[in-house]
């Protein structure tokens, strides 16, 4: 679940076992006992002693982490502190604003509207639209998701991060949006 990568343009990428993911941009490379310029320490664990400019990251000599450099990283993630501001629960809130953004515009394009504008235009009172029925069932939708999100979001704001659930549990309780039944 850790991971550590520093690239080209100075920026440090951590998350640590909790999964609190934060960004250093345009930093200094860590100190780590041993030489490079990149390395990816993650569903890869490679570093790359010489970037060459213009070269993309798959053209680059690239060399297998050793042992001692890779307990030198896991030891690194375990002292760094993200920056201030950053928590897990704020995190855990952002994806799963974004998630239910995305339901939502799942759920409106699945009745043929482009966006929530559509949907709450065809869905007004007093509307004539031939899917104003649909609208309104995206809107139903998109209540009960928000609903769903402020409570759970209570609940993730009243924890201390050291025992917040893994975030899929929390996801687990938005329902994921219907198909429309075409035909």
């Amino acid at each position: 679940m850790n991971m550590f990568i520093y690239d080209e343009n100075g920026n440090l990428i951590i998350r640590k076992p909790n999964g609190l993911e934060y960004t250093f941009e345009n930093t200094d490379k860590p100190n780590l006992g041993f030489d490079f310029d990149v390395v990816i320490y993650d569903d890869i664990e490679v570093k790359i002693l010489e970037w060459k400019d213009g070269e993309d990251f798959d053209s680059q000599q690239k060399i297998n982490l050793n042992e001692s450099e890779i307990d030198a990283i896991e030891q690194y993630i375990q002292n760094s502190a993200p920056p201030e501001g950053v928590s897990l629960n704020q995190q855990y809130s952002n994806r799963l604003w974004e998630m239910c953004n995305d339901f939502i515009n799942d759920s409106s394009c699945s009745y043929g509207f482009r966006d929530i504008v559509d949907v709450m235009a065809a869905a007004r009172e007093g509307s004539n639209h031939p899917y104003r029925s649909d609208a309104r069932r995206v809107l139903e939708y998109y209540d009960q998701l928000w609903n769903i999100y402020v409570n759970v979001m209570d609940e993730i704001n009243n924890t201390r991060e050291d025992v917040l659930k893994p975030f899929e549990e929390y996801q687990s309780a938005f329902p994921i949006p219907r198909q429309a039944l075409v035909g």
